[in-house]
């Protein structure tokens, strides 16, 4: 009877182990929150029954937003945050920290806490506007776009260490997307000066591949690529002729291998092989937002309506090689920012 005993602990254990690895494998979703205050206004919000003229853009009078995390198959929610003005969270790419944003309008804040809400820093305090940031590879630090109140050259970059470091970078050109981390995330770099001069006038805002060898980017409404080094060295730059339509552009796959963009609010993946357009996929057919990769490049998760037909906005997942869709969240407020590590 003790042999028996023991052999089924050992089994139990083993299961319960290969339970834990299985979640780890499939990361962890990170995303914030909308819920209404209890209160007259935050009622007449839900019910769509403001006064005429009522100014909705401070929304800190209706809503309340926090961070909150969950595991891909909707099990495991947990709130992270309580401050009721937090969104925008980015896991670090070890998985053990989560940058976000806090604040109202004119005075944003960038804070880091660890992935279980606790330990929580302000990094960047009350500034007129943060309009992005990155992590390192490393996760030691973020680059962060920040814009200061002054009449010209009114955006930034900052490097900011998690000991509170900041260096700063005050060149307008280089602000809107086009500092990035190297490859290893060891230093910030910036694209030779003719870049700007080659590529289409107007084009900001690319997304570095994670090799940081390519960057995709919106031009006349098409998704674009184009290869820094390159063009630096070129003296034109045309569209291929093969590119798809894009109205915005996500993110790339962790392998760099594929583009997660919109087309007229269905999300889309084009495959890219040697800085050309292969293969192209409508992978909704359905309209969403926030999409996010996750871990392994085989799914994707993203925000959408409700199947329901309430106005609350909800969770999917979507198998990229099945093309099967499931609703993970069925819940009476709306979800935002999401992001899978």
């Amino acid at each position: 009877m003790h042999i028996i005993r023991v052999m089924s602990v050992f089994i139990l254990v083993t299961t319960v182990g290969s339970v834990v690895c299985a979640e780890d494998s499939a990361g962890k979703l990170v995303f914030a929150i909308r819920e209404p205050f209890m209160n007259e206004d935050g009622f007449r919000a839900t019910t769509q029954a403001l006064e005429r003229g009522r100014d909705t853009e401070k929304w800190w009078e209706f809503y309340q937003y926090n961070i909150c995390t969950m595991n891909p198959d909707g099990t495991g929610f947990h709130r992270l945050t309580d401050d009721a003005v937090s969104r925008s969270p980015r896991w670090s790419p070890d998985g053990e920290r989560i940058a976000y944003l806090s604040g109202m309008d004119e005075a944003k804040s960038l804070y880091v806490m660890w992935a279980d809400g606790t330990k929580k820093k302000r990094l960047i305090k009350r500034q007129y506007g943060i309009h992005d940031f990155w992590w390192s590879p490393l996760s030691h630090a973020l680059l962060v776009v920040v814009e200061i109140d002054r009449p010209k050259d009114r955006l930034e970059n900052w490097e900011v260490t998690l000991d509170g470091k900041i260096k700063r970078w005050r060149s307008e050109q280089w602000a809107k997307g086009w500092l990035h981390w190297d490859a290893k995330g060891e230093k910030v770099k910036e694209p030779k000066r003719r870049v700007l001069e080659v590529l289409p006038k107007g084009t900001n805002w690319p997304e570095w591949s994670p090799d940081r060898k390519w960057i995709a980017f919106n031009t006349d409404g098409h998704l674009a690529l184009a290869e820094p080094e390159v063009v630096s060295m070129s003296r034109k730059w045309f569209l291929q002729r093969d590119e798809p339509p894009c109205r915005r552009i996500e993110e790339w796959s962790p392998d760099g291998k594929q583009l997660l963009f919109y087309v007229s609010g269905d999300i889309c993946i084009a495959t890219v092989e040697q800085g050309r357009f292969k293969k192209y996929q409508n992978l909704s057919l359905y309209p969403g937002r926030d999409a996010t990769w996750s871990p392994d490049g085989k799914q994707v998760a993203f925000i959408g309506a409700n199947l329901d037909r309430r106005r609350t906005s909800e969770i999917f997942i979507l198998d990229i090689e099945t093309s099967k869709m499931q609703q993970i969240t069925s819940t009476t407020y709306d979800y935002f920012d999401l992001h899978w590590r």
